[in-house]
């Protein structure tokens, strides 16, 4: 196990669940992001960048496989610790699993829907391959940039550690949490994987 690396990953999720997610102003989120991103160099800091790593590496891999779980687990404690520390401040309480996620399949016609769509599950996709490539090419301050940009894209890519820490201290849906947060991932990931596909073919 590669401790130097999780515990950036835990220091990271700490700063971004303590600092970035709590910031009303979009730019200075993503300054704050940057920042982070620049003090835990070499981790993933967010779980969609550990979900794109996983997704566009070599997918035969279980010691990469392991690693990035093992990311995933620490992005999480550190989040914990963090909410745990606003709790008692008063300044956080359980979120609803509906806010970070979206419905895979969109709006539920029995809700009134005129139609069942994919819009929210594209436009993850789509956002998910944006930041593949813009993560692929630009400084990973450039990149926390565009991931507040398409942050209402990203589903639970973007909060998911915090998301996950607030449902777990809160005594939330944990289930119905941690499956918005593995599809959310996923999604993103397969995006990345096919962004990458599609730069090749350029």
């Amino acid at each position: 196990m590669d401790w130097k690396t999780n515990m950036a990953e835990l220091g990271g999720a700490f700063m971004v669940s303590l600092l970035v997610l709590g910031e009303g102003n979009a730019v200075m989120m993503g300054v704050l992001l940057a920042v982070t991103m620049a003090a835990m160099a070499g981790a993933h800091v967010l779980p969609m960048f550990t979900w794109i790593s996983a997704m566009t590496g070599d997918l035969q891999d279980t010691d990469a496989w392991i690693g990035n779980v093992m990311r995933l687990v620490f992005q999480m404690l550190g989040a914990c610790v963090a909410v745990v520390l606003m709790a008692e401040g008063g300044d956080v309480t359980a979120a609803e699993p509906d806010m970070w996620g979206f419905e895979l399949w969109g709006p539920d016609a029995a809700e009134g829907a005129d139609a069942n769509t994919m819009d929210g599950f594209l436009m993850m996709l789509g956002a998910g391959a944006l930041i593949g490539v813009i993560a692929g090419r630009c400084e990973g301050w450039m990149t926390a940039f565009a991931v507040v940009a398409l942050a209402g894209s990203l589903g639970a890519g973007v909060g998911g550690a915090d998301m996950m820490a607030t449902e777990l201290i809160g005594g939330g849906n944990i289930a119905e949490a941690a499956s918005h947060w593995i599809v959310d991932g996923v999604v993103i990931g397969v995006g990345a994987m096919l962004g990458g596909m599609l730069e090749d073919q350029l």
